[in-house]
Parts: C-alpha cells; sequence; structure tokens
C-alpha cells in the first residue's frame, strides 16, 4: 500500500510545475495556488451545508470547484481554461444575483452555506491580489486574471442568494 506523504517537502520546498524547479514553499505561485486551494475547500463546505432542496445550488458549486481545480492546474502550466469557463462564471453570477439584486451594503453573514461562500470569497480576492503580484515577475494568460475576477463575484452572488433562500433577510450595512 502506498504512503500519503512524500517526504520531498520536508525541508521546505516543493516542485513547481509552471518552472519547473523546485521552490520555497511560500514562492509567489505556490502561494496563489494554495489560496485557490483554500477556495475551494470553502465551496466545498458550502455545498455540504446547502439543503438538498437546493440541488440546483449543489450542482453549480460542484461545478465551480471543478473549475477553481482547472484555475489551479492552469497556473501550474498545464493550460485548463477557456473563453466557455468566462462565460460559465459571468452567467453564474447573473442567475443568482439576477434574481435578487442589492440595495444596500450588506454584512457578510447569513446561515452557514452562505457564510463559507462569504469565506471563499475573501480568499478569491486574497488569491486575486497573490496573482497580481506573482505576475510582476511571472506571466500569466489573461484568462487567469478574468476568470478569478469572476469568480469572487459569483460567490457573493450565491451567498446572497442561498441567504434568502433559507430565510435570511439581508444586514445592509450603517455608515455611521
Amino acid at each position: 500500500m502506498g504512503r500519503i506523504f512524500t517526504a520531498t517537502g520536508d525541508d521546505g520546498n516543493t516542485y513547481c510545475n509552471s518552472l519547473k524547479a523546485r521552490v520555497p514553499k511560500d514562492h509567489p505561485i505556490i502561494e496563489l495556488i494554495g489560496s485557490l486551494d483554500e477556495v475551494n475547500s470553502f465551496v466545498g463546505m458550502a455545498r455540504a451545508l446547502v439543503p438538498s432542496y437546493l440541488g440546483e445550488v449543489q450542482s453549480d458549486l460542484k461545478q465551480l470547484q471543478y473549475l477553481i481545480f482547472r484555475l489551479g492546474f492552469h497556473i501550474s502550466g498545464s493550460k485548463s481554461l477557456n473563453e466557455e469557463d468566462l462565460k460559465f462564471l459571468e452567467g453564474l453570477a447573473d442567475k443568482y444575483y439576477g434574481r435578487e439584486p442589492l440595495k444596500n451594503f450588506v454584512l457578510p453573514s447569513g446561515p452557514l452555506p452562505s457564510s463559507s461562500l462569504h469565506v471563499a470569497r475573501t480568499v478569491a480576492r486574497r488569491a486575486e491580489r497573490s496573482l497580481v503580484r506573482a505576475s510582476k515577475n511571472y506571466s500569466f494568460d489573461d484568462i487567469v486574471f478574468k476568470v478569478i475576477n469572476r469568480l469572487s463575484s459569483v460567490l457573493f452572488a450565491m451567498a446572497i442568494y442561498i441567504s434568502r433562500k433559507l430565510g435570511y433577510g439581508d444586514e445592509p450595512v450603517s455608515f455611521r
């Protein structure tokens, strides 16, 4: 039986496929991929928490998880994204946000699946900042920037939709 660990990272380095080299685990590209892994995990948590009667939402979250994996693959040097992925994300954002657009800024809260998606959204934004930082020294396809930017919009739209569907009202932000 195989082992789950390889011990090749015990020295604080890991292999970066896009660079074809071992790099420190805090390398900008590794940080970016790690953030995407976090996003995917929070989306998975939300998917597990969404009630079964919202099967369409569960299905869309699953497709979103596959796309997040492919985003990481693309960043790692395996061209895995295309314009259809961008259209998919834009369609999801319109589908969920278009049903009940916001009139105010709202606190990121609600039931557990929504809260998980709000956390995923903030981690996606962190990943986007990591992408911008890494792009100062490494080249990424334009599709990566577009997909990662749309991803946070979709996560926000789905979080709001799920909150409302589960009977939670918006909590508008007061600026006083």
